[in-house]
């Protein structure tokens, strides 16, 4: 079974960070490439020149960070290496915005007949890459909010930075129900004056939407010196068409229908489906947005310890 597919959730009932899969992110850290705005300690690039000595709360040591910082009579204490936090210092604020539209069902629980039972749908995937990340910013001391949408903004919680607000975080994720058309355009728009904060924005989807009007509304936040990253994630059978001799092609957000037979236009199919990708890809790269396509059939661990390694060059 691909890790972070399992339907089951773990002894504390979150489904999307299971204690198990915890282990793998242990040496991880995902840091900003950009100028961000922040009131606590951090190793990121900021705005404010000097910081006040006035301390403010402690976090978890994380390689990387100045051992000058480290608490030494908390470490004599605890036995564990603990960070001071002082006032006008640096954190990064991560912005989640997940798609949960109705075409990121696709794939799981309603297609175990056709895909197997280990198959695991786009909003799942999607949902174990956010909990995965949110964790990490969490655990260095960063915020991470959530934005959760379809055709319209369903849930915004704020950035936070305490394991508590993390485990708010997963409950809504759990809870969600996909729905309605996509409208990433739109939601962003929405969305945008309430990131009161600059940092990294982090959509996670199909990407199954107008490119153009994508990357407009993008370009509100590139304007403000956002950092943003786009997730495309797309089912293993929509990056190649399962071999089966005749299909009913049903669109999840439409519900228009279309008979064919896979062999027939699977060449065609997967030069539009190429063109497509080829067209975000570097429309995003012309705009310094970090685009990164993944497969559902790919462990969501081994995805993101993919990406991490390929940010740090």
């Amino acid at each position: 079974m691909a890790l972070g597919a399992s339907k089951r959730a773990d002894d504390k009932g979150q489904k999307y960070l299971r204690l198990d899969d915890l282990a793998y992110f242990k040496n991880l850290r995902f840091n900003s490439r950009v100028v961000v705005d922040g009131a606590y300690s951090g190793k990121h690039k900021s705005p404010l020149k000097g910081y006040s000595q006035e301390f403010t709360d402690y976090r978890e040591y994380n390689p990387g960070d100045e051992i000058k910082t480290i608490d030494w009579k908390a470490y004599a204490r605890t036995d564990k290496y603990i960070i001071k936090l002082f006032e006008k210092e640096t954190v990064m604020t991560c912005h989640l915005l997940l798609d949960s539209s109705a075409s990121m069902a696709f794939g799981g629980e309603g297609y175990e007949k056709y895909f197997g039972a280990d198959d695991v749908s786009k909003y799942d995937y999607a949902c174990y890459f956010a909990a995965a990340l949110s964790y990490l910013t969490i655990k260095q001391g960063d915020k991470v909010g959530l934005t959760v949408f379809d055709s319209k903004i369903k849930y915004h919680f704020p950035p936070g930075g305490t394991y508590g607000h993390l485990y708010k975080m997963l409950s809504i994720l759990e809870n969600n129900k996909t729905g309605e058309q996509t409208s990433i355009s739109e939601v962003l728009r929405q969305a945008f004056p309430m990131y009161k904060r600059r940092g990294i924005l982090i959509v996670i989807s199909d990407l199954l939407d107008d490119p153009d009007e994508i990357f407009e509304a993008l370009d509100l936040y590139l304007h403000r010196n956002f950092e943003v990253i786009l997730f495309h994630v797309l089912h293993k059978n929509e990056l190649t068409l399962p071999d089966i001799p005749s299909v009913n092609f049903i669109d999840s957000e439409s519900d228009e229908k279309l008979s064919s037979i896979p062999a027939e236009i699977r060449g065609s199919y997967k030069r539009e489906l190429a063109e497509y990708i080829d067209l975000i890809a570097t429309t995003a790269r012309d705009r310094r947005i970090d685009y990164q396509l993944i497969s559902t059939e790919t462990p969501y661990v081994a995805a993101l310890q993919e990406y991490m390694e390929r940010r740090r060059t």
